[in-house]
């Protein structure tokens, strides 16, 4: 069952006073107390952070820590991903950045991280560790059970504190669950215990009610050799006000973090007083989701129990609550009304005795039941995850995805054909689309952009079947490419001189092979103010520049009219006044169309079509032609493509996953009744190594493309490559030489 946790945050204005060596040890008391995992973060983003050292964690924080949980959107699984367990397993740290790895952390995100602490944790400890009073430390205030100041009887450590105080006072935060520790009680007689106690009893109405005495040798040990005092402690006094500490706080009410109102105030800092980097993550910058589902079973359950208790649970929600009165439109709305919905569930599973001993298991079932009821169930775990690039369900019992290049099957399911198929009306009506017997067919996008194809039934034997093809978190550029290993510098040049030089491109590949992802960043080489007239059957293009008009075929309706053909809006588009027209894909009669804007005077457009070559795609052109239901000779047809396509780029998806830019061909005009080619560039695939990656490297051809005559003509410097001082430098590289050793050296020269 999902309950509350405690918090409490350890908050202290100066360094040096035992803070973090009072958390840890806080955090194995109560994990010694409970015979649970207590978890204990740590928010000294100034320093590196502590707490790895005196738990002797130091190895393992420097690849998990908060710096990498705060990239990738905070829930279930990028929590316990980020985690270190001591190896007593009683405490589950989440360590603070290195200072090499300095991030920016924002409010909401600390937010994030307590609300799926406040699920899986009975105790958090957070050892806040900010110099004074900002929008961090107010999460953490807001979020807690108690809050304990540290103090020592030093002079600056009070007048710190007191300050620190006096600040949180004057931003009407309550002083309620104020609890302070006096560490080191009996370091000074100058300032004994009792007067500390006094000043600020009268400051914060409170006594002083945990002191813990000074016992340096112990204490040093502990840090020197990373073993919290509960273990290896001989001091009998501290140990007894370690004790005492633990048990004062386990009377303290736990809280729920969902019912907590967070007020960012912006007046205050959003970080730590030292500058801290911006993460560069722009996914980070966007609301996370707090809980998201990961498993379809829970430990000692049947797949059917599992399944009946979900379509339990889910028939009584709908019974208890209204969904169609609450505003779902939005995911920012969705996730508002999934608060209520997970108290509201936990107290049926509570009502019904369905009683689950894992915090996690209970977290794992409210969600995946709240991603049946709001969003579309089983997909919404493969849709929030980056590293997913496509989704494939085969019916509602298989459902594979694909991550970096390779296809896997997935552990969820559809609990049934009738679940699958409310997911997919979720997905068509917004779109003001129908699938159903008499049309079992469409073609759809989500609201992110993500292209969906669904074919049901009588069509689709085994079962509705679904494909999204997923609309990435940050648009790739051609630098991301580059680094992919897509292409090279040198064909990334030439590529956006030849869209600035408005030659018309035709992108061809396989299914999966990247041909919309690289059109789309093709399409961003075309300069700002140009007029652009983008034609797709389901919008996926995103471009950058303001002038840009975005159109959409429609398929029929009911009674079989109304339908728009990509033929359609290419001849409406010739009359649009474009500059450049880019079509998504080609696949029957707007051929002819295309081929005809290109050749009067729509110079500059891009397309793509289905083809494993660069010869194959002018033969496709061909048929597409005849599709068209015109009558004319092949000559005629070729010469028309001779005419039109200046430079065809094949795209492939090779054995490993990767995807390549096999060829860089210019159509260079007809011999006979033959079209022309000529490689630009091309990839040369030469071995796989052990662990099956495709090994290879990409060639330029020696041969000048004419095609650079229009890089002249509209004023584009010739790319380096093709100068002579490029091709010495070519000659230099080699061929010969083994793979990987030209980018070293290329690296190195540019």
């Amino acid at each position: 069952m999902v309950q509350a946790s405690r918090i409490i945050s350890l908050i202290h204005a100066k360094g040096g006073i035992g803070a973090s060596l009072l958390a840890t040890n806080l955090s194995v008391g109560f994990a010694l107390a409970s015979k649970t995992p207590t978890l204990l973060i740590d928010l000294d983003l100034n320093t590196g952070g502590s707490l790895a050292s005196l738990l002797s964690l130091e190895e393992s924080a420097e690849k998990q820590h908060l710096g990498t949980l705060i990239r990738q959107p905070i829930n279930v699984n990028t929590l316990e991903a980020n985690i270190i367990r001591h190896d007593k397993g009683d405490v589950h740290l989440l360590a603070a950045p290195p200072i090499k790895e300095w991030v920016s952390l924002r409010p909401e995100q600390i937010y994030e991280l307590l609300l799926v602490g406040n699920a899986l944790y009975r105790h958090i400890v957070i050892d806040v560790s900010q110099p004074r009073l900002n929008e961090i430390m107010a999460v953490c205030l807001d979020c807690s059970s108690a809050v304990v100041p540290v103090v020592i009887p030093d002079i600056v450590s009070l007048q710190t504190s007191s300050h620190l105080l006096q600040d949180i006072q004057t931003n009407d935060f309550s002083l309620s669950k104020f609890e302070m520790i006096l560490n080191m009680a009996d370091l000074s007689k100058d300032l004994p215990a009792e007067d500390i106690s006094g000043y600020y009893q009268d400051r914060l109405k409170r006594p002083l009610r945990l002191q813990i005495p000074y016992a340096p040798e112990d204490c040093i040990k502990s840090v020197n050799r990373g073993i919290p005092l509960f273990y290896k402690g001989k001091d009998e006094n501290l140990r007894n006000a370690l004790t005492q500490m633990v048990r004062h706080f386990l009377k303290v009410s736990p809280i729920d973090v969902g019912d907590v109102n967070i007020s960012y105030r912006s007046a205050m800092p959003a970080t730590a007083a030292a500058p801290l980097q911006a993460s560069e993550n722009p996914a980070a910058a966007q609301p996370v989701t707090a809980l998201t589902t990961v498993n379809t079973a829970i430990a000692g359950w049947s797949f059917e129990k599992y399944r009946e208790t979900r379509q339990h649970l889910h028939e009584r929600l709908l019974k208890e609550v209204r969904l169609q009165d609450m505003e779902l439109d939005t995911p920012e709305q969705r996730e508002e009304a999934k608060r209520p919905l997970r108290k509201k569930l936990a107290e049926i599973m509570l009502t019904d005795k369905i009683e689950i001993s894992s915090r996690k298991e209970s977290v794992l079932l409210i969600e995946a039941i709240l991603d049946e009821a709001l969003g579309l169930g089983p997909l919404e775990t493969f849709l929030k995850d980056p590293s997913v690039t496509e989704i494939m369900v085969n019916g509602p019992e298989q459902i594979y995805v694909e991550k970096e290049g390779k296809l896997g099957l997935s552990a969820q399911q559809f609990l049934s054909e009738r679940q699958l198929r409310v997911v997919i009306d979720r997905i068509v009506s917004p779109l003001g689309r129908r699938i159903d017997e008499s049309s079992p067919m469409v073609d759809a996008r989500l609201p992110d952009g993500s292209r969906v194809n669904i074919i049901i039934p009588p069509l689709a034997l085994n079962g509705a079947t679904l494909t999204i093809r997923k609309f990435p978190e940050e648009r790739l550029k051609v630098s991301h490419l580059v680094n992919f290993g897509t292409l090279d510098r040198e064909m990334s040049a030439f590529l956006d001189g030849c869209v600035q030089a408005r030659l018309n491109i035709l992108i061809c590949g396989g299914t999966g092979s990247g041909k919309t992802t690289l059109l789309n960043i093709l399409s961003s080489f075309i300069p700002h103010g140009a007029r652009i007239v983008t034609i797709e059957d389901a919008a996926e293009l995103q471009l950058d520049q303001k002038h840009v008009i975005r159109l959409e075929s429609r398929p029929a309706n009911m009674e079989g009219k109304g339908q728009v053909s990509i033929r359609d809006l290419v001849k409406n588009s010739l009359r649009m006044r474009p500059d450049r027209i880019v079509v998504g894909e080609v696949r029957g009669g707007e051929a002819l169309d295309m081929l005809q804007a290109m050749n009067t005077g729509h110079e500059g457009s891009l397309t793509t079509c289905h083809a494993n070559a660069p010869r194959e795609a002018l033969a496709r052109l061909e048929t597409m032609v005849l599709m068209a239901g015109v009558d004319l000779p092949i000559r005629a047809i070729r010469e028309q493509i001779a005419s039109a396509v200046d430079l065809i780029v094949h795209q492939s998806r090779l054995r490993d996953g990767t995807r390549k830019i096999m060829h860089i061909t210019e159509v260079s005009g007809m011999e006979g009744d033959t079209i022309t080619l000529q490689d630009i560039f091309k990839y040369e695939q030469m071995t796989v190594d052990a662990q099956g990656n495709v090994v290879g490297r990409f060639v330029q051809s020696e041969i000048r493309p004419q095609v650079l005559d229009r890089f002249t003509s509209y004023g584009i410097p010739i790319p380096k490559s093709f100068t002579e001082e490029g091709q010495r430098l070519n000659d230099f590289l080699g061929p010969e030489q083994e793979p990987g050793e030209k980018e070293q050296k290329k690296g190195f020269f540019w």
